[in-house]
């Protein structure tokens, strides 16, 4: 169920790449860092993606009582209808044939047919063209129900998931909530409190693409990401290599990880990530990335160019991030009482 979920969330960041374009959402606050010259960051309605409100029901055995998500996408509805047309194939297709062995000779079984029906109905949610799609597939212990609601406002497109089991009844709560999920004026969603007996996928836990920035030479892109609920960057790097050097045919990759004191004075711990891969006879791709936990979220600065062309404007933005102090660690001991040595 995890992993059908990780599938589909997947298949519509793909579709993102694409711009939309709505001029409706308001101009974005003011960025975590300082841009380079003469970069220009790109309308907030371009570039808006957010993944929020991952849900987890309990786990009943071997199965969960489902997955819920959400997403706002910067791209016209059509794109995510035809991602769901797609998957709607791909889960209808039978099982490939299966070969036997026996003393005389081997058998090839008959493809089997999974049991599959889908239905998507039109409606009209929050004063915006939707549509709401329900699909069932699978057998036995594996048998799922899929529902997927998609939402066109603005120019920007807004899509609950919610996977369950095959034989249970839906939640209400989560059934509302997807049918009732309207943007905020800034163009995000509103955050929701779980139903009972659900849990957030990892506590806080949400994603948002902040800003995009394009340099004045081909293939110069600066991205800002910020998440919340997620681990600190030095936590992250505790876990890895300092440098990593891979091989695989042609390709050759190679990453370092360096830590950085940021936001000046107050030397707040972060971490600078420096990618290369390349191909022969030359053709090189690099990427730079700065990390840093700030007062409400981890930010993230990442900047991507040809290995042949570093701007240095770009190198000295990413050594300006800054999110602000980020909270105090808590304490591995209780407090002393008021009174005790």
């Amino acid at each position: 169920m995890r992993s059908l979920f990780a599938l589909i969330v997947g298949a519509l960041v793909l579709t993102s790449v694409q711009p939309s374009f709505a001029q409706t959402t308001p101009a974005p606050s003011p960025a975590p860092f300082a841009a380079p010259a003469n970069w220009v960051q790109l309308p907030r309605g371009f570039t808006l993606t957010e993944f929020k409100n991952l849900w987890q029901g309990a786990k009943l055995g071997k199965t969960r009582a489902g997955i819920f998500g959400q997403a706002v996408l910067p791209v016209p509805a059509g794109f995510v209808g035809a991602g769901i047309a797609q998957l709607k194939a791909i889960l209808a297709k039978p099982q490939p044939k299966t070969k036997t062995k026996s003393k005389s000779k081997s058998k090839s079984k008959a493809p089997s047919a999974v049991p599959f029906t889908a239905k998507t109905v039109p409606a009209t949610l929050c004063g915006g063209s939707a549509n709401i799609s329900t699909i069932s597939f699978g057998k036995g212990s594996s048998a799922a129900i899929l529902e997927i609601v998609v939402l066109s406002k603005n120019g920007l497109t807004y899509a609950s998931i919610y996977a369950r089991p095959n034989g249970g009844a839906a939640n209400s709560t989560i059934e509302t909530t997807m049918r009732t999920s309207c943007p905020l004026p800034n163009g995000d969603l509103a955050d929701v409190t779980p139903p009972a007996g659900w849990t957030p996928v990892a506590k806080g836990l949400e994603f948002e693409l902040a800003g995009v920035w394009l340099g004045n030479a081909p293939w110069q892109t600066m991205v800002l990401l910020q998440g919340h609920g997620i681990p600190s960057p030095n936590s992250i790097a505790d876990m890895v290599k300092p440098t990593v050097v891979t091989k695989k045919g042609q390709l050759q990759s190679r990453v370092s990880i360096h830590r950085v004191k940021f936001c000046g004075a107050t030397a707040v711990p972060g971490v600078l990530v420096n990618a290369q891969g390349s191909v022969p006879p030359g053709f090189g791709i690099s990427s730079d990335l700065a990390a840093v936990q700030g007062a409400n979220a981890t930010y993230i600065l990442w900047y991507f160019h040809p290995s042949d062309y570093n701007d240095p404007g770009a190198q000295q933005s990413l050594l300006t991030l800054c999110g602000g102090p980020p909270p105090p660690e808590p304490s591995t001991s209780p407090l002393p009482f008021p009174g005790t040595n």
